[in-house]
């Protein structure tokens, strides 16, 4: 059964068609608004019972919401390059607890790899810093998951 939309999509190029056979294609506006229809209908399917095409209209599509992800904050591993070991432990730690997070390598980089021990008070990498302050290694995110703080940190009241 057409739907309104299709009635009046169909009503459109029946009446565009009809003043475009009425003006002898003398009409540049009635020319482009034949067009324009053309192309949606190219894009969209003709109305049903216009008469033009035997396709089906196309079925209507369900749109499920997925539920938002929570709101984070920011999760960072500085990495060194060189304890790829304890680096993936850390890795599968967060993955573990959905925490999302990156890795700032800073092997090459003197300038960040200064900042950041000098800022976490460590020369041990890798370095987890939570939204701003870090946290510590491998042993102090695993107290801190222990303890029920880690998902706090992430995830709680900001």
């Amino acid at each position: 059964m057409p739907s309104a939309f299709d009635k009046l999509r169909a009503l459109a190029q029946r009446k565009l068609e009809e003043a475009n056979q009425a003006a002898n294609k003398s009409r540049p506006l009635v020319r482009h608004a034949l067009n324009l229809v053309g192309v949606v209908n190219e894009l969209i399917g003709p109305p049903a019972g216009s008469g033009a095409g035997t396709t089906p209209a196309p079925a209507a599509v369900k749109i499920v919401a997925k539920p938002a992800a929570p709101l984070q904050a920011p999760v960072s591993v500085y990495f060194d390059g060189k304890d790829h070991r304890t680096k993936t432990k850390v890795e599968e730690l967060l993955r573990s607890r959905g925490i999302v997070y990156r890795v700032l390598d800073v092997g090459e980089d003197e300038a960040e790899r200064s900042w950041i021990t000098t800022t976490a008070r460590t020369t041990e990498f890798p370095i987890v810093v939570i939204a701003g302050t870090p946290v510590g290694g491998l042993g102090e995110l695993t107290q801190l998951d222990l303890d029920g703080q880690l998902v706090r940190r992430v995830f709680g009241p900001f």
